[in-house]
């Protein structure tokens, strides 16, 4: 880690507020069914389980939470990185060495890779557990199933997701209601926040080829 030149209050404020964050509970719950066939399970807490863990103590203690992804070109190959930092009130800071891989080329991966780094950095640094084992499936070829461990359902789809599948019906003149009505026909789901990573990605396919092919929605 890195600290600012002056660094007694953040130090102090960091130590107190150690001594009252508790380890967050497992909120994500994981099936992944790997390449080979082969099935095992997991849980972790994700990035909003961390953050509630967080929050409140950090603000009690004026600590704030900067996390700067960035990409960059690393001998011929593009790489992210993540770099984070806990900044107090009297403009002391502590921040992370960057945290890096090699970047994937599909954006909902690199997206997938930025929040799998925020979590790692963000709970290294503030130094509480998170996990019991490695949730770096989607990008290893594994098929994944994320389960919300509170509520014994399966994880809904982010606001971006939801946007950005019917972005891709709108660039194809496909209508929100049309979207809508294959929702129900061929899932059985009113919203599409409902769908599951899988169908999400299916119907987000044959959206992309609806200009291309004579598809439904």
């Amino acid at each position: 880690m890195i600290f600012s030149e002056s660094n007694q209050t953040i130090s102090k404020a960091l130590v107190t507020a150690w001594g009252c964050i508790e380890t967050p509970k497992h909120n994500i719950g994981v099936k992944v069914t790997t390449k080979n066939g082969g099935t095992y399970e997991f849980s972790y807490t994700d990035l909003e389980g961390i953050f509630d863990a967080l929050k409140t103590v950090y603000k009690e203690n004026k600590i704030a939470v900067l996390q700067s992804p960035k990409t960059f070109f690393q001998e011929g190959h593009m790489m992210i990185s993540v770099e984070t930092m806990l900044l107090h009130e009297s403009g002391e800071w502590v921040k992370s060495e960057p945290l890096g891989a090699l970047a994937s080329n599909n954006m909902q991966d690199l997206g997938g890779q930025i929040t799998y780094m925020k979590r790692y950095s963000l709970s290294a640094i503030s130094g509480i557990s998170t996990e019991k084992d490695d949730d770096a499936n989607g990008v290893s070829g594994n098929q994944v199933e994320y389960k919300n461990n509170d509520q014994g359902k399966t994880k809904k789809l982010s606001e971006a997701q939801v946007k950005r599948l019917y972005a891709i019906a709108n660039s194809n003149g496909i209508s929100v209601a049309d979207v809508k009505k294959g929702l129900m026909k061929d899932y059985n789901k009113t919203a599409a926040e409902d769908l599951t990573k899988q169908e999400y990605d299916e119907l987000c396919t044959r959206l992309e080829n609806a200009g291309k092919e004579p598809q439904h929605a």
